[in-house]
């Protein structure tokens, strides 16, 4: 059993959740647990996220997104200032993290609920060594965090250093609730009480039946097929699958692999067009309890042929160009982007796997945390707050992504699952807002069109266009500067950012398991 994810600490829980017997399920399960209390900027119980598993053949996918509260409207925000969902009460969405996890366990596990518990319980009672990235994005939302946060982020008033300990008892005896009571402990009682005040005390309006009444939703994952590949991905509201089966829709039609050179700059400027048409549609999408999703029609052949007409081998698609009058008089410039989602990946030799990517959204989310030591996402910014305006990550929603009451926001994460004639052959997934798609995207098709190992497609260079803002995103010291210049001569905008960091485990025809976990920030591989 292979695990690929952010914590080194996952790769031990792992190894030892598979020599008691349990399967890939049980392993992840106590694996993001673990994130729960070493990195809870991103990995915290009061978020949500997807989840595309695969055991003994049957696929499904799993719903945990946060969802809005009934006191949510189309004008919660309106007269708002635009910070309003970002930090405090307003801006927090009903997780769905402690009822995911429980539900997977519940449907999938083989092993006692308190026993997957039991492992982030331990470091969250005995304490973690806290690592740079913990200290750096910690350190910088003190003046966020609530008076409950402070003190148990920075014990005794001190700033941590990269090594040292940090116990969270508070964070123990939760999960000690959470081993004897299950996802209940979280929804009722005295924990929901605390999410409540805290919520309602900052500008919000939860109510306790907001946190009761939480139900997750199993999806049938959305298929396509890729070169012979069988592609499963997760339906909406993520927006990531319909994407990226766009996106590699539009490979095979431009026929991007025959007719450039892998890392050559026809190649980059065939990806970023693909991104560029693929990510146009996006604003279309929405929760499907509450929107009607066009995914039938953006995949017809018809659709996707005429895409695939406008993509020119010399020159850059302006995406203005493509505006309607409206949307040009309503779009305002893109904001800075920040993100804090992560993704694990568990797999057997048998071909079980499951990708499961959670998020805050911002890091540290709303900057709430409750006296249990949970900290609560700010994924209400994920709804269309202020029409025509972007969100935190540059992104203009549509009114198919409206806020109402017990909705929950389009999401980019894209957990996904790849297969070969019945056999599993690959399972990823990424952190990192929109820039998700286009890196998930990125590394199934270095992974299966160029046929790279796993470790090479995920630390290649990458290229980020989400059509809006018109500029194209990627890292700095990745691509060499005649790359960069070729790139400007077909008409691109070039921009030195952060890409995504995937996490991906490919499996060979005999079984075999390799895990990689990307360079471009903190992670581990490993297993047995």
């Amino acid at each position: 059993m292979m695990v690929t994810g952010p914590s080194p600490y996952s790769v031990q829980i792992v190894k030892d959740i598979d020599a008691k017997g349990g399967n890939v399920v049980d392993a992840l399960v106590a694996g993001a647990l673990e994130l729960a209390v070493t990195h809870p900027y991103y990995g915290a119980l009061g978020g949500g996220g997807f989840a595309l598993v695969k055991i003994n053949g049957e696929k499904t996918a799993l719903d945990f997104r946060e969802m809005a509260p009934k006191s949510a409207n189309p004008d919660t925000y309106k007269d708002k200032d635009a910070k309003a969902s970002l930090t405090g009460g307003l801006a927090v969405g009903v997780p769905g993290v402690p009822s995911g996890l429980y539900e997977l366990h519940k449907k999938y596990g083989k092993l006692k609920w308190a026993q997957v518990v039991e492992p982030a319980r331990l470091l969250a009672e005995k304490g973690f060594e806290v690592s740079g990235e913990w200290v750096k994005l910690t350190t910088r939302n003190h003046d966020r965090f609530t008076k409950d946060g402070q003190e148990i982020f920075f014990p005794k008033n001190q700033n941590l250093k990269p090594g040292d300990t940090l116990k969270q008892p508070q964070l123990a005896k939760f999960l000690k609730r959470y081993q004897k009571e299950g996802a209940k402990a979280f929804y009722e009682g005295a924990n929901a009480r605390e999410i409540v005040d805290v919520v309602n005390q900052t500008g919000g309006a939860f109510t306790t039946d907001d946190l009761k009444n939480y139900k997750v939703r199993w999806l049938k994952p959305m298929m396509t097929k890729f070169m012979g590949y069988d592609v499963s991905l997760m339906p909406p509201p993520s927006s990531g699958g319909v994407v990226i089966a766009q996106a590699l829709k539009l490979v095979e039609k431009t026929k991007l692999v025959e007719k450039t050179q892998p890392l050559s700059v026809d190649e980059f400027h065939g990806l970023i067009e693909i991104e560029k048409l693929s990510y146009r549609n996006r604003s279309q999408l929405g929760d499907p309890d509450f929107a009607k999703n066009p995914t039938d029609d953006l995949l017809k052949d018809e659709a996707l042929d005429k895409l695939a007409s406008m993509i020119k081998p010399d020159k850059a698609i302006k995406s203005a160009s493509l505006l309607t009058a409206e949307e040009k008089q309503t779009i305002e410039n893109a904001a800075k982007e920040k993100a804090e989602t992560t993704h694990m990946s568990v797999m057997d030799s048998q071909g079980n796997t499951i990708a499961m990517t959670v998020t805050l959204n911002g890091d540290y989310g709303s900057g709430l945390v409750t006296k249990s030591g949970i900290a609560l996402n700010n994924e209400m910014d994920d709804f269309t707050t202020h029409p025509g305006k972007p969100n935190m990550f540059g992104l203009i929603q549509g009114e198919a992504n409206a806020v109402r009451a017990g909705a929950r926001p389009l999401s980019s994460m894209s957990p996904t699952i790849v297969e070969k004639d019945g056999q599993t052959v690959l399972s990823l997934g990424s952190p990192g807002g929109p820039r998700i798609i286009s890196a998930v995207f990125q590394v199934i098709y270095r992974s299966l069109a160029r046929n790279l190992d796993v470790d090479v497609a995920i630390q290649s260079p990458r290229v980020h266009h989400q059509f809006l803002p018109d500029q194209v995103k990627t890292d700095a010291n990745k691509l060499p500067p005649e790359s960069i210049e070729g790139l400007k001569a077909k008409g691109h905008s070039v921009d030195f950012s952060s890409t995504a960091k995937v996490y991906a485990i490919r499996r060979s025809s005999d079984g075999m398991l390799s895990a990689a976990a990307d360079a471009r920030g903190e992670g581990a591989a490993g297993g047995h």
